[in-house]
């Protein structure tokens, strides 16, 4: 059971710092930043974009996880 936490903790402070990582580049403090444009686009949609694919993969990263610890 601890080994669950941990991990999920781990998984979840990524996260969290990403995410608030881009929404403070998107704030109003940052706008010229987040206008900046990568690849056609700007970096704020690469930043969204980034968020959702890592949350995704988080998400299936714990999933697994926690199916190996069921299965043991």
């Amino acid at each position: 059971m601890q080994s669950k936490v941990k991990y999920g903790a781990i998984l979840l402070a990524i996260y969290t710092v990403l995410y608030f990582g881009v929404a403070l580049m998107v704030s109003a403090s940052f706008k010229d930043v987040a206008a900046a444009d990568v690849a056609g686009l700007p970096l704020a949609i690469w930043g969204g974009l980034v968020v959702i694919v890592t949350g995704v993969i988080i998400t299936r990263l714990y999933l697994k996880k926690m199916d190996e610890e069921e299965s043991n």
